[in-house]
């Protein structure tokens, strides 16, 4: 039986459980959860869309602290890297479609909105979650309302507002792999009108992974920051949120360890030196060498400013931000400390070969929304949106025969005019319409510093587009919804601002990639609002999908990023997800996911390293059919149980909670690589502790994550192109790849 069938089993027993075990709960009722999926508050039960919410409450108990960890909550939700070891290279992805892209110039396929604005780089998204109303996890295309970054799904994530009456609380955690992290909050009215909250973080981690070449442990982190936001209740029709932000980081992030290499390889197959001496190559190794460590740099700041003014029964609603978001990181690009440059200059030069790169984006953003009531049988809403983001990248790489230098500019302006109504036939049956009118003007700017500085290449396109989506619902009873809808997906042409960058790339952007989404699904509410059932079946076809590959050009030795067009692209499944309330202490809530994420068709693919004729290499191409999509495995559940322990005769009542998340193997190579497959692996966490039962005070949880200490990779390389074709294969070990506890204190004032 393959895991898969394994986990449905289980997922049924679970199921069969649950029903069986709530009915044993007379009093606790299931709350209903308010989401702003669609631009307007709703139940998350009552809406024709595939969406998770996840409350602050669950990221305090399962001490959920940056965004990459959703994935233990959303089935449908991954995140891993592509080529290289860069946080701009690790991207999110949803029901298997992701895009992690090396150039500056292509938004992400899974939009991650913080606030009602967008982030913009892959970087950005990978933050830490502070002072968190919920999230929500929107599943399927979202572009009709959100856009081209949300060609796939769709993070939406919801900060605390100020409070009426003034509160605050200090956290603090401390860890046996030392961390040490601080987080503080403050909040209440300044008057009548105006209210504040203020909210800061600081954290300080060492690092895990060892280089054996300084006896020095990378993988640190260091990071602050802070954010404000100031309510001001104008009048009775206006009010005002002004939201400024500021944070920063330093990591040694993030290294490459060697899961497989021949004791033979050696860099491009001839330096005489050995690149892992005194390292065993295993899934779980913790020691790498290189002569330049990994080290990035993040800072961020930007602020928003939203109106809504009510039109007698309308609202208006204005929002505008400004970002700007710095990157830079250098890192190791032979994965060695052996001397290639003198292997390659004849001693004139020493050292290996390395990169540096610094990236700058600045956007701004600018969106109206005009919302009706909610009449008897219809209502809706209509938006405006501009955007105008400008990234600079500075990109070297030093030493011979991967040297590089360049710089460039990439930029997007856009603006679009959206709209969404829902039109009710009867009590039970809706309609939900909604379009959406895309203009795009995009350009590039691009130099080759390498050698003398030759004429700057530039490039100007733009691209109109109509898309949108349809959905028709229908309530058997008023906890048990049904629902079918079609959704458009569609991310705009980008130009790949590479180092390969030419005048031909300048003159053939990359083609806009574009879908068609089919869903069906159910939502209940059942045995007196005891336990939540929602399963749902997608099918979802892709035409000029984005997707990157790297690959070294035998003939001049140039390590080239490319972005793709993948030519036919499928993902289909089904998710089914539940919470129960069994008897008067247990909370289970689980999820599942099956999706079959396919390559139907992509003619000219580059090769793999090492792929023969007999393999499909005829003069450096291979046309891949029905092969599997990077990053994306066919199984994938989680489970969470939360206890809660009374203890009648304590002024605080116990709790502990177990999260447990397993999926399939996945092959992180676009180009089906055989050697980039990564096992399938599950990892779990435990967290228990104390809560003051008066005023809620003080919270105390000591926790263990990784259990089980199971390893695990963010992302596997086929390295042998660089390597003589000799076996060699690196991975990138998370820090929750490895066991480590701790205890968490929380004091709320």
């Amino acid at each position: 039986m393959k895991n898969g069938s394994g986990a449905g089993l289980i997922a049924a027993g679970m199921l069969t459980s649950l029903v069986s075990g709530a009915v044993s709960a007379q009093e606790r009722m299931l709350e209903e959860v308010i989401v702003t999926a669609q631009k307007r508050a709703e139940s998350s039960q009552d809406i024709p869309l595939a969406v998770s919410a996840i409350s602050s409450e669950t990221l305090e108990n399962l001490g959920i602290t940056q965004t990459q960890d959703l994935v233990k909550l959303s089935p449908s939700l991954s995140v891993g890297g592509g080529f290289g070891t860069s946080k701009q290279n690790t991207a999110f992805s949803m029901r298997g479609i992701g895009t992690s892209s090396f150039s500056v110039g292509v938004e992400q396929s899974v939009a991650v909105v913080l606030d009602d604005v967008s982030t913009v780089q892959a970087g950005q998204a990978l933050s830490n979650l502070i002072d968190i109303e919920r999230i929500e996890v929107l599943r399927g295309p979202q572009s009709t309302l959100f856009g081209k970054s949300a060609s796939a799904g769709l993070i939406n994530i919801v900060t605390k507002a100020p409070a009426e009456e003034f509160e605050g609380s200090v956290e603090v955690t401390a860890t046996d792999d030392d961390e040490e992290r601080v987080l503080a909050s403050i909040s209440g009215p300044i008057s009548d009108s105006v209210g504040y909250r203020l909210s800061g973080h600081w954290s300080d981690r060492d690092g895990y992974i060892k280089n054996l070449t300084y006896n020095k442990d990378v993988h640190s982190e260091e990071s602050q920051g802070l954010r404000g936001k100031l309510q001001w209740d104008v009048s009775e029709n206006l009010d005002v949120l002004l939201i400024g932000y500021w944070s920063e980081s330093e990591s040694t992030c993030c290294a490459a360890t060697w899961r497989d290499l021949d004791p033979a390889a050696r860099v491009f197959g001839f330096v005489p030196e050995d690149p892992a001496k005194d390292i065993t190559p295993s899934d779980n190794n913790l020691d790498y060498r290189a002569d330049n460590s990994p080290e990035d740099e993040t800072d961020s700041s930007g602020g928003s400013v939203r109106f809504n003014l009510g039109l007698g029964e309308f609202t208006l609603t204005s929002i505008t931000a400004t970002d700007t978001w710095e990157y830079a990181d250098t890192g190791d690009t032979d994965n060695s400390d052996v001397d290639v440059q003198g292997a390659f200059t004849g001693g004139a030069l020493h050292g290996g070969i390395f990169s540096v790169s610094s990236t700058e984006t600045d956007y701004f953003s600018q969106e109206f929304r005009l919302i009706s009531p909610s009449y008897e049988h219809f209502d809706y809403l209509v938006g405006l949106f501009y955007a105008d983001v400008d990234t600079d990248r500075k990109f070297l790489r030093v030493g011979a025969p991967l040297a590089g230098n360049w710089k460039g500019t990439a930029g997007t302006e856009s603006v679009a005019l959206f709209g969404q109504g829902t039109w009710r036939f009867s009590e039970a049956t809706n309609v939900t319409v909604g379009l959406r009118w895309n203009d795009e003007e995009i350009s590039a700017d691009f130099t080759n510093l390498l050698g003398a500085p030759t004429d700057e290449i530039s490039g100007k396109d733009s691209d109109s587009v109509v898309l949108g989506n349809i959905s028709v619902q229908h309530f058997f009873t008023e906890d048990i919804m049904f629902y079918a809808r079609y959704a458009q997906g569609y991310k705009g042409q980008a130009y790949d601002l590479t180092a390969t960058f030419n005048a031909d790339k300048a003159e053939n952007p990359v083609d806009p990639e574009t879908s068609d989404s089919y869903e069906i699904g159910i939502k209940s509410t059942i045995l007196d609002n005891r336990l939540q059932l929602n399963a749902t079946a997608f099918y979802t076809e892709y035409e000029d999908f984005q997707a990157q590959s790297t690959q070294l050009d035998p003939v001049d030795n140039s390590l080239e990023t490319k972005l793709n067009n993948v030519g036919e692209l499928e993902t289909q499944g089904i998710e089914l997800e539940g919470i129960a309330l069994i008897g008067d202490n247990l909370t289970l809530s689980f999820g599942v996911a099956y999706i079959d994420a396919v390559i139907k068709s992509f003619e000219g693919a580059d090769c793999y390293p090492g792929q023969t004729e007999a393999e499909g290499c005829i003069d450096r191409q291979q046309d891949i059919v029905d092969g599997e999509l990077n990053n994306s495995p066919d199984w994938k559940w989680n489970i969470v149980a939360d206890y809660h322990l009374e203890l009648n005769s304590m002024p605080f009542y116990g709790f502990l909670n177990l999260s447990y998340v397993w999926q399939d193997d996945v092959n992180f190579n676009l180009l089906q690589s055989p050697v980039m497959v990564h096992d399938s692996y599950g990892v779990g966490d435990f967290n228990f502790g104390i809560n003051d039962k008066a005023n809620d005070r003080y919270r105390i949880t000591a926790f263990v994550n990784n259990f089980t200490d199971e390893n695990y990779s963010a992302t596997v390389v086929d390295f042998r192109a660089v390597y003589g074709g000799a076996e060699a294969v690196y991975g990138v070990l998370p820090r929750n790849s490895q066991r480590y506890y701790g205890i968490r204190a929380k004091f709320n004032f």
